[in-house]
């Protein structure tokens, strides 16, 4: 059973960049990333057979003087694909996407839980589509669950 919830919008982000962060959670642990972090190493959390992972993403328009209009977060988990493609397969084992408008200083963020159903290198991410209409760029960020 995967359980998943979109929380909103509210405000509150601090100048800069749009930036999305991306939180995994399990039995104790945790590993988070966020987007446009240069040299960071791609980021592997390990987890166990049907352990319930808990994944939570964030989005923060820090951009000044920009509204970001009709914006999709597309965010999903899925086994690691052999093609450079990262994009889900029919067979995704979470998958969502929701379209926003960001004013200056907005954030929208969501999370759901799914129990790891077998061994494998799996892939959970969250992106923009539409944001490079008024940025000249998408944004991404992702991290791999490797289940043992």
């Amino acid at each position: 059973m995967v359980v998943g919830v979109w929380l909103g919008n509210c405000s509150g982000a601090t100048i800069g960049d749009f930036t999305l962060n991306l939180k995994v959670q399990a039995t104790g642990r945790e590993q988070a990333v966020a987007s446009g972090k240069p040299n960071t190493p791609h980021a592997v959390f390990p987890a166990k057979v049907m352990e319930v992972v808990s994944v939570q993403w964030s989005a923060v328009n820090g951009v000044r003087d920009i509204t970001l209009s009709d914006v999709t977060l597309h965010v999903f988990m899925d086994r690691v694909s052999t093609s450079a493609n990262a994009k889900p397969g029919a067979k995704a084992l979470y998958e969502i996407a929701v379209i926003v408008d960001f004013e200056p200083g907005a954030k929208s963020s969501g999370e759901f839980r799914v129990p790891m159903p077998e061994s494998g290198k799996y892939v959970v991410r969250v992106e923009t589509i539409g944001a490079a209409k008024k940025m000249g760029r998408e944004v991404a960020a992702e991290m791999q669950v490797s289940v043992q």
